[in-house]
Formats: structure tokens, C-alpha cells, sequence
């Protein structure tokens, strides 16, 4: 599921839409310092704008998966600068490349003394999506936390009916050996792809399962999910302070830190009773 940019047809017309336009003002701007006829400047701005525009779908993806908000500041500008410079290397190289190919060599000369500008402007492109990204993944997740609270009463009425069976142990398969970890010696659970990481004080271990499935068989006075990516054992939780206005950052009994989304951190209120 690529919600909420690339989620039906409309979508995906729309952000297509927007890279058009791009290579459209691109071309009208060079019109006026670069010495090559308008239509030559326009396929120029095409192909950047079709280079950049399958970056941000691929960009979408590892900002999706990458766990961004369970991370400190320092490490979340580290992970964008690190990104930027990536995406911008692949654009420029992979645009030039392009137009060696869809031009003789003197033509696409003519736009080498450009790079740095095209640098910059890649550099205004990524903090704009980047930015658009991380809005549309926190609004993607707000839901989430909002259906589990409203249904939260529900959802016990239900168990007392259906008697789901609460975990006591987890089997994890590590090439010919099984791991077998108790459920109070479990720090936390993070979503990891179509795996889920789980953490204890002696190791890691992954284990092919949706987040979902533990979120509803782990017993639920013990571990709650106070983020999208992250179940925690609150008894495994030493400390909860302020963390970026209105989040909350959860110190653990190893020092792990996790940080909390504002839903994860009201269903966390609810399980302490605070």
C-alpha cells in the first residue's frame, strides 16, 4: 500500500501532474540563459523531472519503512543529509546520462556549467517532499491510534467472547535453531518490513509476523503500542519525559530510547492509568 501519493489512479496523476509542470517551468526559466531552442529545454526538464519523480516514489518507501520518528533529531538530520545527497547524485548523474543519449555530446555540453545550479534546486526538491512525506506518514498514522482507542472497549467485550489466546512465550527460527523468548523478557517489538524486530536484553530477533497479530495477542495491560512501528512492555519502561513539544520519549530499563507518537502516548496514559 503506497497511501496516501501513489494509493489509486487520481493520486498518481496528480504527483505525474506535478513533475510536468516542473519540467515546464524549468524550460521557460532556462529559456532565458540557456542558448538552445525551447523544445530542446523542455525534453531537458522532462527528463529530471521523470528521473526525480521515480526517486520520490523509491523515497517514499524508505521513509516509510525507516522508522524516522522512532529516532533522536540529530540522527533523523544525519539519516535527510545522507538521503539528500544520494537522491541529488543519482538525479544529476542520471540526467546527464540521459541527455548524452537523447542528444549529440555538444548539445548536452551545454548544460554541464548548470550542475551546481540543478544541485541546489534538487536539494529545494528533497526538503519538499521529504516534508510532504513525513506530513502524509503522520497522518497515516494518527488514524491508526484513533480507531484503536474509540474501539478499544469493543475490542474487550469481544475478547471475553472470543477468548483470543494471550502469548507466554515466542518461537523465533534462526537457520537450524529456535529461540524460545519468554514474553516478560521482551523490551519492546519494531516493525521491520514484513518482519517485526524483537528486543530483549540478550539479543534481537526477527520473525516473520504483522505487528497487528502481536498487538492482539500480547497480553494488553503489559504491552502497548505507542507507535505506529513500536510495541513496548511498559515494565520494562523506567522513565517518560517531554521529547519535541508534543511527543513523549520513553527511556527503558537498558537505556533503549523510544519515542512516542501523541495517540501511542495516550494509549500508554490509559495502560498505567495516568
Amino acid at each position: 500500500m503506497l497511501y496516501p501519493f501513489f494509493e489509486n489512479t487520481r493520486k498518481t496523476l496528480q504527483y505525474g501532474l506535478l513533475w510536468v509542470v516542473y519540467a515546464l517551468v524549468q524550460a521557460l526559466v532556462f529559456a532565458w540563459i540557456v542558448p538552445l531552442p525551447f523544445l530542446t529545454l523542455l525534453v531537458d526538464g522532462l527528463i529530471h523531472a521523470a528521473v526525480f519523480a521515480a526517486l520520490g516514489i523509491l523515497l517514499w518507501t524508505v521513509l516509510k519503512f525507516g522508522n524516522f520518528q522512532v529516532l533522536t533529531v540529530y540522527q533523523r538530520l544525519m539519516n535527510h543529509f545522507a538521503l539528500a545527497l544520494l537522491c541529488i547524485s543519482i538525479w544529476l548523474s542520471s540526467g546527464y546520462g540521459l541527455l548524452y543519449i537523447f542528444f549529440d555530446v555538444n548539445t548536452a555540453a551545454v548544460f554541464i556549467p548548470f550542475m551546481p545550479i540543478r544541485g541546489l534546486i534538487g536539494l529545494l526538491i528533497y526538503v519538499q517532499i521529504s516534508q510532504q512525506f513525513m506530513i502524509a506518514l503522520h497522518q497515516l498514522e494518527e488514524p491508526v491510534f484513533g480507531l484503536q482507542e474509540e474501539i478499544v472497549k469493543d475490542e474487550t467485550a469481544i475478547a471475553k467472547v472470543t477468548q483470543t489466546e494471550v502469548l507466554e512465550r515466542i518461537a523465533v527460527k534462526s537457520g537450524s535453531k529456535i529461540h524460545v523468548i519468554l514474553v516478560p523478557e521482551v523490551l519492546y517489538l519494531q516493525a521491520d518490513g514484513d518482519y517485526v524486530q524483537i528486543i530483549t536484553a540478550q539479543g534481537k530477533y526477527l520473525k516473520e509476523q504483522t505487528m497487528k497479530s502481536f498487538e492482539e495477542q500480547l497480553p494488553e495491560n503489559q504491552f502497548v503500542r505507542v507507535h505506529r512501528s513500536v510495541i513496548v512492555n511498559v515494565e520494562m519502561i523506567s522513565r517518560i519525559e517531554l521529547y519535541e513539544k508534543q511527543n513523549q520519549l520513553l527511556t527503558l530499563k537498558n537505556g533503549q530510547q523510544i519515542k512516542t507518537s501523541p495517540s501511542g502516548y495516550k494509549a500508554l496514559r490509559m495502560a498505567l492509568n495516568l
